[in-house]
């Protein structure tokens, strides 16, 4: 109980620091409780390893995305001056391009390179994206596909952009609720992905069957959230935030278009501006681990979890220090686990570096999310010994002593970790253990109970014959 309340009340005093000075927050990180909800401070995760502002004259103006391929090559579509920039991890200069190729770009706002180096640019000013070589000069353009299954009236204005292993691209274009779309080789229509729903709302049932015909046109013209971005990762799973709902923000497509990711609420809404805000994931980035970093724009915080939707890590913040930003737009991460976040307002990039503390974590993780829970164990227990209130690493440790069917001990990682359900499996089968182990005895226990009180209830019945042949009643 002790424990608890030094816990509850750090998680109290880092709210309250949401309330101080930028220049008075320390780099820090925290998790949430996965049954209160009160936030929980964590040893560091992650730590500035460099910035990234210096990209020759002009700097960056108003970028709005950011991409690295497998080689650590960044590349930013600067879109204030309609132009790629290419970088290598340290943040040297290796290209510019744009109209010294050549290629008059137009508000370019997405950025996907191929394993050759070949770049295809959401261009949204110019209603295309544009491919270009790996030294930035022009190779092709991809307009709007031509077909019956498209609305003539559809205005195609690619922002993001993306291409899987088989060549094809989805595109996210701006205000198209139909989700992504995806174009062949050949320009041609391929169908869409991803596309959202209009969630169901008894209360607008109930004004739909009240409201008058002008009324309900207008709830006829509700839309569905729409997906801020897109990413692909190594085994060509698709992910997108959507923004402007309060679950489900964050989801997995597989090849067929479904969603595979957990559903659930994801972020956390906060109240350190003075009124509530809700989270706006902007981007996502997948790690060689599998996690994922979730970008929100709204607290200018990241978000880590693991593929089963478990909450890792928070990190971030706004202000104007090193680890904080003004307005993060996209994430990125490299082979070696840096995170690179590049700020919109602020025209540049930060660069993290992951500590042992946090390695740890997303070791664990990918090896119990592979089901791999005794591999798993090691690390876990040496997250503990960082921090021993680390709740997933507790429900960690619990699967693996579950595999080795140590019910008891598991149970007390289980309610160390607030599992409420994992406590429950553990306890059934602590309890079927038991049951298996003494039924024997417990049958005939009930054996030699049942014939004592059959020799009790002999001995009742003769004693009381006796009582009536004596006295005649």
């Amino acid at each position: 109980m002790l424990k608890r309340i030094v816990v509850v009340l750090a998680g109290c005093m880092l709210l309250l620091a949401g309330g101080l000075p930028a220049y008075a927050l320390p780099q820090m990180s925290y998790t949430i409780d996965p049954m209160y909800g009160y936030r929980m401070p964590i040893p560091l995760t992650y730590a500035v390893d460099g910035v990234i502002l210096d990209v020759g004259t002009p700097g960056l103006n108003k970028p709005n995305d950011l991409f690295i391929d497998g080689k650590g090559v960044l590349y930013v579509a600067d879109t204030g001056n309609n132009r790629i920039v290419k970088l290598d991890p340290d943040g040297k200069v290796l290209g510019l391009y744009g109209k010294e190729q050549g290629v008059k770009l137009n508000q370019p706002n997405g950025i996907f390179v191929d394993e050759y180096g070949d770049m295809f640019v959401a261009d949204t000013g110019s209603r295309q994206v544009i491919h270009l070589s790996p030294d930035g000069r022009f190779i092709e353009a991809f307009g709007k596909p031509e077909s019956s299954l498209l609305s003539k009236d559809l205005d195609f204005a690619p922002d993001k952009v993306i291409m899987d292993r088989r060549g094809y691209l989805y595109v996210l274009n701006k205000n198209d609720f139909a989700g992504f779309m995806m174009i062949d080789a050949l320009n041609r229509f391929r169908g869409y992905i991803g596309a959202n729903r209009v969630p169901f709302d008894w209360s607008k049932l109930l004004v739909r069957t009240l409201a008058t015909p002008e009324q309900r046109e207008q709830l006829n013209n509700a839309v569905p959230p729409q997906n801020a971005n897109l990413t692909i990762d190594a085994k060509g799973f698709i992910y997108t935030p959507t923004v402007l709902i309060d679950k489900d923000q964050i989801k997995k497509f597989n090849a067929m278009g479904d969603n595979i990711y957990r559903k659930a609420s994801f972020g956390q809404s906060s109240i350190e501006s003075g009124a509530l805000e809700q989270p706006y994931f902007v981007d996502l980035a997948v790690d060689q681990y599998g996690v994922i970093n979730a970008l929100d724009a709204m607290s200018r915080k990241i978000y880590q979890y693991d593929q089963e939707g478990n909450l890792l890590a928070v990190f971030g913040g706004q202000g104007d220090v090193k680890s904080r930003f003004e307005y993060p737009i996209s994430i990125v991460t490299d082979k070696a686990g840096k995170v690179y976040v590049l700020d919109r307002d602020r025209g540049n990039i930060q660069i993290f570096q992951p500590t042992r503390f946090a390695d740890l974590i997303h070791q664990a993780s990918q090896l119990h999310y592979n089901g791999r829970y005794q591999e798993a164990l090691k690390p876990w227990r040496e997250v503990l010994a960082i921090d021993e209130n680390y709740p997933l690493a507790h429900r960690g440790v619990a699967k693996a002593l579950m595999k080795e069917e140590q019910w008891k001990t598991a149970m007390k990682e289980f309610k160390l970790g607030e599992d409420q359900d994992g406590y429950s499996k553990a306890f059934a089968e602590y309890r079927h253990e038991i049951l298996r182990k003494y039924l024997g005895w417990l049958l005939i226990a009930a054996a030699l109970i049942v014939y004592v009180i059959y020799l009790l209830a002999k001995w009742m019945i003769r004693i009381t014959a006796t009582v009536i042949r004596r006295y005649g009643i």
